[in-house]
């Protein structure tokens, strides 16, 4: 039985936000995140939360701007105001019918303690709207000084380059003027598993499926949630080709055209190559990627955005010599874009020829080698989790990050899938990861283990070799009896009931939420 769709995780966020437009001063901030992340849904959730505080409701205002001209812009924002019973704050103002009469109609409802919010702000980088932000730094500029402002003025956009340009280029009108960010991540493991359990896919094969091809992306979950008859499929083949089918395949799917939305809406042109070419190698370093590109300037500006600001590539340092920074390889981090990289755009392209059903059948083995890959992430995902709730499994110190090197001292390669370590209790887990529990078989796990005596004899390794050492295996689900024969062996395993257990059941004593703090940066 799937439950209605409602609003999800972002606690932590929510509260960080709603503290800041609860103060009764002038405030002026960004909502930054990638496509789909949920800024929109994060700022109606305040607003409706604001107009009905008890004791000292604040009134709201929520307008996205338009692609059409001045006019329609200016109309639609005087309709939202109506609508919202604010024309009374407006009144001192003289009918305005331009975009400087709607620079100062937000000025004024900030004025008068009303929260305004600004969504699809990008479309104010050029064309019919790019006198906005101008008229607005005015306005902000006299709120900022009016210490009887009680108002609020966020912006919102769905293409985070074009945002960025707005706010942090220095040449920009509304540079240096936000007084706070909020900053969204995708959604913790905790908060996917309680969508997974809410909308059918409670399954562990099933939940490491959708994760595979949607992360922690909010949006691409509830299209998931709208699709009917799905939980009712049995066998996961015929399962797992509905769901592509449905959201990427078919003529209407409503992911049908997201990755080129993603690729060609949300990047520069310049950022988009870059991109592209690191998905082309796989992983690179900033030369490799700039001799791919010898016409593109600004590389590392370029990765810079990719990396922080959205998040779709991944530096890695090498394991052994970290400090080498230009040995720093980029990949392509964003589940959603590796996946549509991986196997949703080829088979998006040869279903408008071939059968649907044929293309999905096809699109099956590609998944689950992506699925092999994505395991690994989300059980590093689901450690560091755990460790921040407070669950007994293991508490962390820190993890072996960046990309495994072959060491100097060594002939052999070392690849671990996880090293954690506790730096109190002197104790390490080396892990290693499958897609199905019987791949832990016998072999796999004497080659495992040669691995890590391999990095116990390295300078990076040799701070362990005296600490309590864990051998931990990792599957999406272990069957009953394989678990007990493998735990009367010594071996610690976990899979994904395991870290629901740790992070979602309350019941477990001391776990509690683990949803990440939500920090509100102060501008410079």
């Amino acid at each position: 039985m799937s439950f209605k769709w409602r609003f999800y995780g972002r606690e932590a966020e929510l509260g960080a936000l709603l503290r800041r437009l609860r103060r009764r001063q002038w405030s002026f901030g960004a909502i930054r995140g990638r496509r789909r992340i949920g800024k929109t849904a994060l700022v109606q959730q305040a607003l409706a939360t604001l107009e009905t505080d008890s004791g000292s409701p604040k009134k709201a205002l929520y307008v996205q701007l338009p692609e059409g001209g001045p006019a329609y812009a200016v109309r639609r924002f005087r309709s939202a105001v109506q609508l919202a019973g604010l024309g009374v704050h407006l009144r001192r103002l003289p009918e305005f019918s331009d975009l400087l009469g709607m620079a100062s109609a937000i000025g004024e409802l900030c004025r008068n303690g009303v929260v305004v919010a600004l969504d699809e702000f990008q479309r104010c980088l050029s064309g019919p709207l790019l006198p906005l932000p101008s008229l607005l730094q005015e306005e902000v500029d006299r709120l900022r000084d009016d210490h009887q402002a009680s108002g609020s003025l966020i912006l919102l956009g769905s293409v985070q380059s074009e945002m960025e340009a707005l706010l942090q280029d220095r040449n920009a009108p509304l540079y240096g003027r936000t007084n706070f960010d909020l900053d969204l991540e995708p959604w913790t493991l905790k908060t996917i598993f309680e969508v997974c359990e809410e909308h059918g896919a409670h399954d562990p094969s099933r939940c490491l499926t959708l994760l595979t091809l949607f992360g922690g992306v909010p949006k691409y979950w509830q299209e998931f949630s709208s699709l009917e008859g799905i939980d009712d499929i049995s066998d996961w083949d015929s399962w797992a080709a509905a769901v592509c089918s449905e959201l990427f395949l078919v003529r209407d799917a409503p992911l049908r055209r997201e990755g080129e939305f993603l690729l060609a809406g949300e990047l520069r042109q310049r950022h988009l190559n870059v991109l592209e070419a690191v998905a082309s190698l796989t992983s690179g370093t900033s030369a490799d990627i700039g001799q791919a590109l010898p016409e593109v300037t600004s590389i590392g500006d370029s990765l810079r955005i990719l990396v922080k600001s959205l998040r779709l590539l991944e530096k890695q340092l090498p394991v052994f010599a970290p400090t080498r920074s230009n040995k720093a390889r980029y990949t392509v981090s964003d589940p959603f874009l590796c996946a549509w990289l991986g196997a949703i755009q080829p088979c998006c392209d040869a279903a408008r020829f071939a059968p649907v059903a044929e293309v999905a059948r096809s699109l099956l083995p590609m998944l689950q080698t992506l699925e092999g890959f994505a395991f690994e992430r989300v059980m590093r995902q689901a450690t560091e989790e755990a460790s921040r709730a407070g669950a007994k499994d293991f508490p962390l110190s820190g993890m072996v990050r960046g990309y495994w090197n072959r060491p100097r001292t060594h002939s052999k390669p070392v690849e671990i899938d996880l090293v954690a370590w506790n730096d109190t209790t002197r104790r390490v887990r080396f892990g290693s990861c499958k897609r199905s529990a019987f791949k832990h078989g016998s072999k796999a796990r004497e080659t495992f283990r040669s691995h890590v005596k391999r990095f116990l004899r390295t300078r990076a390794g040799r701070r362990f070799r005296n600490w309590s050492q864990e051998f931990a295996l990792f599957a999406p689900e272990f069957p009953k009896e394989l678990r007990a024969t493998l735990e009367g062996r010594g071996w610690v395993c976990r899979d994904l009931k395991d870290f629901r257990s740790m992070l979602v059941d309350s019941s477990n004593g001391n776990l509690g939420s683990i949803e990440a703090s939500a920090k509100i940066a102060s501008a410079r």
